[in-house]
Formats: structure tokens, C-alpha cells, sequence
């Protein structure tokens, strides 16, 4: 991964997970992130009441860009990584032991977060027919993922439980 490519995902990821503990500290949850090492378990835990909720976080800021390319601005797809293709092993969403998966989309002026619960979501990936890709339009071409559109996957028997604007806690 070029140094480059590795400080913008750094970057992304660590904003995404920013938005997401103001907005569970809002709720009064304490807040705890993923040790800064390699840690696929999860991003984001929070514990309030004795119960604890762990959450893997995903940032995109281009698909919107990539669906406006597919002369299609208003329906963008999400690229769900599950393996590396590096280290040859599952990564991402399958690797993951959160409970829920939050894919925050930057829109024009807003952060908006889609909230799944992740096995739920995994399992419908993994008996879908969604293209895989490699990430590297984005990335350094170590993974490979699902590319869903994201209006086909809004749908409560595929894991999805909320939409949350998250622009407020930028």
C-alpha cells in the first residue's frame, strides 16, 4: 500500500469512527476504540447499561462520485470488503466480530450512516449474486468485496435497522 493511499484510509476511517463514538456519547454510552494495531474484531464499542454493543465502521466518501459516473447520482453502491487478497485470508465484514456495520456516506453536505446487523448483512451477501471487485480504484488492490447497491440492501430481513444522519457530530 503506498504511503498515500494508507494516511487518506487512515484518515477516512479514523473520521467515520470519530462521527460514530460523538454520536453513541450522545446516547450516554461510554466509548471505547479499536486498538490503533492490526484488530479486525471491531471498530467501535460501546457499553451503557451493562450492555455492550460493538460496531464495525466503514467511510465512503466517493461512492456518490461513482454513482454520478454510472449516470446514476442518486443510487450509489457500497463496496463491502471480506477478503484479502494480500495475506490470502477473510478480512473485513467476515473477519469482523461486531454486531453492527455502519456504512457512513458522504453526501454533498452530509455524513449519513446505514446500519445493518453484520451477520444478518453477511449472511445475504454471501447467498447474493453482487459483483466482487478488487479495491483498486480506491485502494491498493489487497482486497476484494461486494459491490451491493445500496437501495437493494435497505431492507430489514438483509440485517438493515436505521438510517442516521450523522453531520450534526462532524
Amino acid at each position: 500500500m503506498s504511503k498515500k493511499t494508507f494516511l487518506s484510509a487512515s484518515i477516512s476511517g479514523d473520521y467515520g469512527q470519530s462521527l460514530v463514538i460523538k454520536y453513541l456519547e450522545g446516547l450516554n454510552y461510554t466509548v471505547e476504540e479499536a486498538p490503533k494495531r492490526l484488530f479486525y474484531d471491531w471498530d467501535v464499542r460501546g457499553v451503557k447499561d451493562g450492555k455492550t454493543v460493538d460496531i464495525e465502521v466503514k467511510y465512503d466518501s466517493k461512492a456518490y462520485m461513482w454513482a454520478a459516473r454510472r449516470n446514476a447520482p442518486d443510487m450509489p453502491n457500497l463496496y463491502i470488503e471480506f477478503k484479502s487478497t494480500s495475506k490470502d485470508c477473510d478480512s473485513g465484514i467476515i473477519a469482523s466480530k461486531a454486531d453492527f456495520y455502519f456504512y457512513i456516506l458522504k453526501t454533498k453536505e452530509k455524513d449519513i450512516a446505514y446500519v445493518f446487523d453484520r451477520l444478518q448483512l453477511l449472511a445475504h451477501l454471501q447467498m447474493g449474486n453482487y459483483k466482487v471487485v478488487g479495491n483498486g480504484a480506491t485502494g491498493d488492490n489487497n482486497a476484494l468485496g461486494w459491490i451491493p447497491p445500496l437501495h437493494e440492501i435497505l431492507v430489514p430481513r438483509y440485517g438493515y435497522k436505521a438510517t442516521i444522519d450523522l453531520s450534526p457530530y462532524a
